[in-house]
């Protein structure tokens, strides 16, 4: 059974995780959408405009935070020895677990974040106070971009996305509590050690001065399409170890 895949079964899985999803994250993802009306309402009372390049960038530390906290809030006892048994007797099969648990965690949320951190942040640039002027996303991405650069950018974000939500829902079924503190602090600690690594064998100028040769010789959109192809590569792989650990998962 770990290895076949039945539509109508899978159906049901999804179905099962979407009260999953709506019990155990949906208070919180409502919080984290919310978020904007903090911004606005301290523009409002110190009187100044929060520029549309900032509030995009506030709805887009809101995806990153939502896509960390996503997979141990909906998915957090999948691992655990009795917990999780629960999710280990669910009658689906192993991949058909893994690829709701990706729906969920690395479509529905941040798309959901997305568009409803986006929408408050509209009806609020509607509001004839407040320093929210000017729509988000549409006058950066749509009115004043090319085709080519929003489709460049559409897949540079979709990669990050797909990466970071690959990481996260590996540690949350290697890692038993304090799931997605620890995935992050083990990501800054690999980082860490590979720029120590570098330092000591004196390879962190080489590689700084190769990657700086490199951006001026490609074209930037190029280079953000390899930027973009690493990060899938990344996201291939987590998914995979991701998918392994819930096939082999010991209770």
């Amino acid at each position: 059974m770990n290895n076949t895949f039945d539509f109508k079964r899978f159906g049901q899985v999804v179905a099962f995780d979407w009260k999953r999803f709506i019990r155990n994250f949906g208070i919180t993802l409502i919080v984290w959408i919310s978020l904007p009306v903090l911004f606005w309402l301290t523009t409002l009372i110190f009187d100044y405009e929060l520029l549309v390049e900032e509030r995009e960038m506030i709805m887009f530390i809101i995806v990153a935070i939502t896509l960390m906290s996503a997979p141990s809030r909906i998915y957090g006892k999948a691992n655990l020895p009795r917990e999780g048994v629960d999710f280990a007797m669910m009658p689906a099969t192993s991949l058909e677990k893994f690829f709701s648990m990706f729906i969920y965690c690395s479509i529905v949320t941040p798309v959901l974040t997305l568009l409803g951190s986006w929408i408050v942040d509209c009806l609020l640039t509607l509001l004839p106070f407040g320093g929210f002027k000017g729509i988000a996303m549409y006058e950066d991405f749509l009115r004043n971009t090319s085709f080519g650069d929003f489709m460049m950018l559409v897949v540079a974000l979709v990669t990050i996305t797909l990466a970071e939500s690959s990481i996260f829902m590996f540690g949350n079924m290697v890692f038993k509590r304090r799931k997605a503190a620890k995935t992050f602090a083990w990501g800054l600690l690999i980082v860490f050690s590979f720029i120590m690594i570098m330092q000591l064998f004196n390879f962190w100028e080489t590689f700084g001065t190769w990657v700086t040769n490199t951006s001026a010789r490609l074209e930037q959109r190029f280079l953000l399409w390899v930027y973009s192809a690493f990060l899938l590569v990344i996201a291939i792989v987590f998914y995979v170890l991701t998918y392994r650990k819930i096939k082999n998962q010991k209770y």
